[in-house]
């Protein structure tokens, strides 16, 4: 289960002030971060229990997506979030969605700060496409602008819509009907990788399926897009391709490095 940011809460301790804040024993950094659709995610860099800012200079934050579990806390306000690290934070960082009133989004990557990257005590993320405040620069009549992404209807929608269902919590995906009748059963096994059916997503069109993929080697693994292709697929990604190998403690276990979330898109059946 994942949680909307119109629903999240911080909890503070009382004994934090503002006191502690200006004495922290590491050193924060404001930044400014012009953001390019297509570029990857804004990374922001936190300390466990210490408040990092971020603004969005386009406008009113809407709504967003996060892991439940997520080692992170989030308070929305207006156009801003404030975000607080937890011990728990993944290795790799946490990853959040955040969209804005105008429909534009931004994804996020919450990592612990260290030596090469200091704590980031406040962050603007802007995209250029007007500031708060301001008036956004009007656009040539043949300036083409469009930010909306592609429909579920089309291979690209449905597959961005099911990491969001996947990986950040959505409910649903429009136009499709969730079916969880075969979760749970296999559909590879070859001595090196088994992946089992999590959902599958009943379309007119298109049918997606989201598979849990573990390695079954001693050794890292990177997988063959090949090994999930069935009749009709239409197109293959996954959250990560190349696995680590099979968990020997429960240390390896609880970090999941071994697996991955495979999605896969096909014509309708």
């Amino acid at each position: 289960m994942k949680t909307r940011f119109t629903k999240l809460t911080v909890c503070v301790a009382s004994a934090l002030s503002v006191a502690s804040l200006l004495t922290a024993p590491f050193q924060a950094f404001a930044r400014d971060v012009e953001y390019t659709t297509g570029q990857g995610e804004v990374e922001v860099w936190v300390n466990v229990g210490e408040p990092t800012e971020i603004i969005f200079e386009g406008g009113k934050i809407k709504d967003g997506f996060k892991n439940s579990n997520a080692g992170i806390a989030i308070d929305k306000k207006d156009s801003s979030l404030v975000v607080f690290g937890k011990e728990t934070m993944a290795e790799n960082g946490e990853a959040i969605l955040v969209r804005l009133d105008d429909g534009r989004s931004y994804p996020v990557r919450i990592r612990r700060a260290n030596a090469d990257n200091p704590r980031d005590a406040q962050i603007v993320v802007s995209d250029g496409k007007g500031a708060l405040g301001g008036e956004e620069e009007e656009a040539k009549p043949f300036a083409e602008r469009s930010y909306e992404y592609a429909p579920a209807s089309k291979v690209s929608g449905l597959m961005r819509e099911m990491v969001l269902v996947a990986e950040f919590g959505k409910k649903n995906v429009p136009g499709y009907t969730l079916s969880e009748r075969y979760k749970g059963q296999t559909v590879v096994s070859d001595g090196s990788v088994i992946a089992k059916v999590d959902k599958i997503f009943i379309g007119p069109n298109l049918w997606g399926y989201v598979l849990d993929a573990s390695n079954l080697l001693d050794q890292s693994q990177k997988i063959n897009a090949a090994t999930f292709r069935i009749d009709g697929t239409r197109a293959i990604s996954a959250s990560n391709w190349e696995l680590a190998a099979r968990p020997l403690n429960i240390e390896e276990q609880v970090s999941g490095k071994h697996n991955t979330k495979v999605y896969v898109v096909t014509r309708a059946r």
